[in-house]
């Protein structure tokens, strides 16, 4: 605001103009000197003066003073200065778009914290700053204008809700998503993983920790986690099982909640050789469904297919010779939905690349090496990957076994490993799929093994350190709503970015406030790079992305300096629209 003091001074009374804003300290208003612009009683053109204090007055409220180079210096001199992140409004404009509100507000519920509130911080945390619930617990005050207010305990009661309410939400955001963005679901793809636990035994009475086969080679208990995932690669719904169930026995489960909650008329499921048993066929076709699904080509389940495969009759080569392929109708044995053993037909596509055939004799020739030094080592009572390459001789006496071993390099086994290098089969029921479609519809699988990769490293998903079922669900539950928000905000930028760009871009989206009610936007706590309109202008690759996201999101892009009531509408002003 433009201020006037009348001053006696010797040649008489004078106008002092000054722009000044005001703060508050201990309940007081005081006012700061922005800019003292000297006396009107000086001026030759008095209305040119006045004019020109206005326009700064004006800059000044807008946000758009421009900053000096030497004012590019760090703002932690003033004591009462506190840093905050604000790049979370991003993802918090994307969790109201879900009107996850509107549900809660539905909800049986008397207890005094707000569940969708508490919903909310640990899905974006879990993003931005993954921990512990007692951790994420501590640091809510992180977050710019995060007026939110729990206790741990409170968090934990409320885990025990979102597990009593957990179908009823992957329902009702699927509903959500439906309206706001459309789902595709000419194909869903779905897979399973598994995340470990820290504890030293499994549960007893049948909990969800429990000893199975890791995917991360580890000893601890684990649980299995299910994700169903649409065309663009927006999680659907998941399920968790306890550690010691099949991959292939979650499948099943999975799609009966797909097929109660979700009203699909057709589906092409598309996984790994994991699910492909079949029950899992026979499930899907007699439901009127399809499938493609990656075939194993060694040991028992491949041979069938061995002949055709190292037959060189019918293959077609790319003109490198770098890829050929196969397909052919095979009949297999089916069962119908009354239980009788029928004949069904799909097609088959066997492909061979070289690049994955160098691949694979590079990874063999590793753990070839590995098995040698083992045997140097004579450290045999561990157990390893490289282990299938070393076979045991045991030596007999007087006709019968002995305890003595002799341990050395399985070159058959070698050989015949060799001899898969490079090659893969797809099986599906769509007798109508050319090579390319086979290929392009099981190529979407990668999107689900990322959102994997992404909830193990970037969302810190395991180590998993709460212990009862409830608690488990209400955890993966956060996970989930973490997944499509980060998923979401990507197909809004069509995947240009990863996760782990978009995390490290909204983590250094901070800002400082003073005791002056100033907010002041940072980067690497000092104030961003600036045109010559005081906005963001293009940096480092950070700065860069987050200009992206800024673009994508429809969003105006930040000025360095703001007052409180500035601020706050500027990010208010950040919303989700598909």
């Amino acid at each position: 605001m433009i201020r006037y003091d009348k001053h006696k001074r010797k040649d008489g009374i004078k106008t002092q103009v000054r722009v000044v804003d005001g703060y508050r300290v201990d309940g007081k208003i005081k006012q700061k000197t922005i800019k003292d612009f000297g006396y009107l009683e000086d001026q030759e053109n008095k209305d040119e003066f006045i004019a020109i204090v206005k326009k700064f007055d004006e800059d000044y409220k807008k946000g758009k003073l421009l900053l000096k180079k030497n004012t590019r210096k760090k703002f932690f001199e003033d004591s009462n200065s506190v840093k905050y992140n604000y790049g979370y409004k991003f993802l918090s404009a994307i969790y109201d778009s879900l009107n996850l509100d509107e549900f809660f507000s539905n909800v049986d519920f008397k207890g005094d914290y707000d569940l969708n509130s508490i919903l909310k911080y640990f899905a974006i945390q879990r993003i931005l700053n993954p921990s512990s619930k007692r951790h994420t617990t501590q640091i809510m005050r992180n977050l710019y204008e995060n007026n939110i207010d729990f206790e741990l305990a409170d968090v934990y009661r409320s885990l025990d809700k979102f597990s009593d309410l957990n179908a009823d939400i992957q329902k009702y955001i699927n509903e959500r998503i439906v309206k706001l963005i459309g789902r595709k679901f000419d194909y869903g793809f779905y897979d399973v993983t598994n995340y470990y636990c820290e504890v030293d035994f499994p549960d007893e009475n049948g909990g969800l920790r429990q000893r199975g086969v890791s995917k991360e080679h580890r000893t601890d208990p684990i649980i299995q986690f299910g994700l169903f995932m649409d065309e663009n690669s927006l999680p659907v719904c998941m399920s968790i099982f306890p550690g010691n169930t099949s991959d292939s026995l979650t499948f099943q489960p999975t799609m009966n909640k797909i097929k109660e909650n979700y009203s699909l008329k057709k589906i092409i499921a598309v996984a790994d050789k994991g699910m492909n048993s079949s029950k899992n066929i026979d499930y899907l076709v007699n439901s009127g469904n399809g499938f493609v699904f990656s075939q194993i080509l060694k040991g028992k389940k491949g041979k069938r297919y061995h002949e055709k495969m190292f037959d060189e009759n019918g293959y077609i080569y790319n003109s490198s010779k770098t890829f050929k392929y196969k397909t052919f109708i095979e009949d297999y044995d089916a069962t119908d939905k009354d239980g009788n053993k029928i004949k069904r037909q799909r097609k088959v596509l066997i492909y061979w690349k070289y690049e994955d055939a160098v691949m694979a004799a590079r990874k063999r020739d590793d753990k070839l090496d590995k098995a040698l030094k083992s045997l140097g080592n004579n450290a045999f009572t561990i157990k390893h990957a490289y282990d299938e390459y070393i076979k045991d001789l045991y030596t007999t006496e007087n006709g019968e076994i002995a305890d003595t071993v002799s341990r050395s390099i399985d070159y058959d086994k070698v050989k015949e490993d060799a001899k898969f290098d490079g090659y893969f089969a797809i099986v599906t029921s769509e007798l109508d799929y050319d090579y390319t479609k086979i290929l392009e519809t099981y190529s979407g699988l990668w999107r689900i093994e990322e959102s994997f990769r992404i909830t193990k490293s970037q969302f810190e998903a395991r180590p998993i350190f709460v212990r009862t079922k409830k608690h488990i669900e209400g955890h993966f539950l956060i996970c989930f709503i973490s997944l499509l928000i980060i998923r979401m905000l990507q197909l809004k930028m069509n995947y240009s970015l990863s996760a782990e760009r978009i995390i490290e871009a909204l983590n250094t989206s901070t800002c400082i406030t003073d005791s002056l009610n100033k907010v002041r936007v940072l980067k690497n706590d000092e104030i961003l790079v600036l045109n010559e309109s005081n906005k963001l202008t293009l940096g480092n690759q950070t700065i860069n992305d987050l200009l992206s996201i800024i673009n994508a999101m429809d969003a105006e892009v930040p000025y360095a300096e703001y007052t409180k009531h500035e601020f706050d509408k500027y990010l208010n002003s950040i919303v989700y629209k598909p």
